[in-house]
């Protein structure tokens, strides 16, 4: 055995043979997780509540709160919904 270097030189394989050296690919794929779940984490803790990041309510998700509220009419509900579907098609 070299002195200095033990089992870490073994057999003219400067990583050795046997699990370690199996296994040695998965080194940065753990480290890499580990930071993607780090920063989802920080993500979930900091700013998942913020308004930056939330959905912008749709033209008609709008339109059915306002009628469930009673802001308008039945009539105008019924005519700015037929004009938003007409704006999407």
């Amino acid at each position: 055995m070299m002195r200095g270097l033990g089992h870490w030189y073994a057999y003219g394989n400067p990583i050795g043979s046997g699990v370690m050296a199996t296994f040695l690919w998965l080194r940065p794929i753990l480290y890499f997780a580990l930071f993607i779940l780090a920063v989802y984490i920080v993500y979930r803790l900091f700013f998942k509540d913020r308004t930056v990041f939330k959905k912008q309510p749709k033209a008609l998700e709008i339109l059915q709160e306002r009628f469930a509220k009673g802001e308008i009419t039945e009539e105008e509900y019924m005519k700015m919904k037929s004009i938003l579907e007409e704006q999407r098609k």
